[in-house]
């Protein structure tokens, strides 16, 4: 899903720092690198403070500014389905710091640059989950923490000419889906009104959108990609 945002934002023009935990990104710079544009690696963990500050200091020092910021990093430490009374703590606590660890320390660093410029966008991806999710309880409190983070700084950062929205995928067929236990297409075509699933370049169209001039007016909102599917609290 990452790679698919990271290429509808270099198709757009934007000079591009992208960030994963691992060194495993040197075949997705040379593939930005083909749209022209400018791009940075920095490799860290953004679930800690330290890891995004670099990754955002590097926007700042090397590209000069910053416009958008996309938090993406996410995922289920531990069984992807995993009964509440079976949550280990670490997998609580790694769940939650990946997915809502990392965007909170992202945005604030973020925020800090944007707030100079009195300009910018933050798109944050969480999940339907955040309504609630049988067999994902560390998963769906750490969306629906993004989701209501999301709301608080759009609330927050608003007279700084800073949009903030969040993104919710529904079942999204991606590299993860060939893990054990992950849902398959078929599973989500039972539950989806318009018949197909999301590809990553369903997400990445749907931060093309929110990060652009068209959604200037936009802050604060859910913006549901999930072929119809509506979750409900």
């Amino acid at each position: 899903m990452g790679a698919a945002i990271t290429r509808a934002l270099a198709a757009s023009g934007h000079q591009l720092v992208i960030n994963d935990r691992r060194d495993c990104l040197d075949e997705r710079l040379a593939d930005l690198e083909l749209f022209g544009v400018k791009v940075v690696s920095v490799v860290g963990d953004v679930a800690h403070p330290a890891g995004a500050a670099a990754t955002i200091g590097a926007a700042v020092e090397q590209l000069g500014r910053v416009d958008v910021l996309v938090n993406v990093a996410g995922g289920i430490k531990g069984p992807i389905e995993n009964p509440l009374w079976e949550i280990t703590p670490e997998q609580w606590s790694r769940t939650l710091a990946v997915n809502l660890d990392s965007a909170f320390f992202c945005m604030q660093h973020a925020a800090r640059a944007m707030m100079t410029r009195h300009s910018g966008n933050i798109v944050n991806i969480a999940s339907t989950s955040w309504a609630g999710s049988p067999l994902h309880a560390h998963y769906a409190a750490a969306k629906a923490g993004l989701v209501s983070l999301t709301r608080s700084a759009a609330q927050q950062l608003g007279s700084y000419g800073i949009n903030v929205n969040v993104i919710a995928p529904g079942g999204t067929v991606t590299r993860a889906a060939d893990l054990p236990g992950f849902p398959t297409a078929q599973d989500w075509l039972a539950r989806n009104p318009l018949g197909r699933p999301n590809d990553a370049e369903d997400i990445a169209g749907a931060v093309a959108f929110l990060s652009s001039a068209a959604a200037r007016n936009i802050s604060g909102q859910v913006l549901t990609v999930a072929g119809g599917l509506n979750p409900s609290l």
